[in-house]
């Protein structure tokens, strides 16, 4: 097939059919263990399954492998997450944008593994839900005000970062903010865009809602 320039991998996380609509405008679809499942409950059929699936029955299981043209099946015993053996199946495509759904639940270490897992996306992935949007990024980015998420909060993933601010609430030139603080958490875009450089290092931008 035709590489596509944009991917959803659904995970088993939290998710919400209200983000269906969004899944379903992706080129390409990548169910992880339960997600498959998910995604083929609420009829949307994943270009291809990825997983040891250990959180799916024989019954549920066999409904993915019925309906996905293409299964991947792992060894339960392996060194890598099912969403990082998705992260590289995407990754050979050389995407536009991976967005990742589902990667947030009660695993505390699988939502820690699965936000980190943005580094190897290399400024293309995005991690969304209804409550959240996760980014790791350099270098500029403009955002536009969105209803779904009021807050925006900016975290240092290296060891500090340098970044500047604008069309915030809360807007800043070139500040300081090393790894542990939280100078840069719940600002909110006051206009219709904002823009954050990442003068040095890398952040971690969070887009929330109460």
């Amino acid at each position: 097939m035709k590489h596509p320039n944009t991917i959803a991998i659904v995970g088993g996380g939290r998710l919400s059919k209200q983000l269906l609509p969004e899944i379903i405008k992706s080129n390409y679809v990548i169910g992880v263990d339960r997600g498959a499942y998910w995604l083929i409950v609420n009829g949307v059929i994943p270009n291809i399954a990825i997983g040891d699936f250990d959180s799916v029955s024989t019954r549920e299981f066999q409904m993915i492998n019925n309906n996905v043209k293409r299964v991947k099946e792992y060894p339960k015993k392996k060194n890598f997450t099912d969403m990082e053996l998705a992260v590289d199946h995407a990754i050979k495509f050389k995407p536009k944008e991976v967005v990742i759904y589902g990667a947030v639940g009660s695993r505390l270490d699988h939502t820690i593994g699965n936000i980190q897992l943005l580094e190897r996306l290399r400024g293309v992935g995005v991690i969304r839900d209804r409550n959240n949007e996760v980014r790791i990024i350099s270098g500029r980015i403009t955002m536009r005000k969105d209803a779904r998420y009021q807050y925006f909060s900016v975290l240092s993933v290296t060891e500090t970062i340098e970044v500047s601010l604008t069309g915030f609430a809360y807007d800043v030139s070139h500040a300081l903010i090393r790894r542990g603080q939280t100078l840069g958490v719940s600002n909110e875009i006051k206009g219709v865009r904002a823009t954050i450089d990442v003068h040095l290092g890398r952040a971690l931008v969070i887009r929330s809602r109460d």
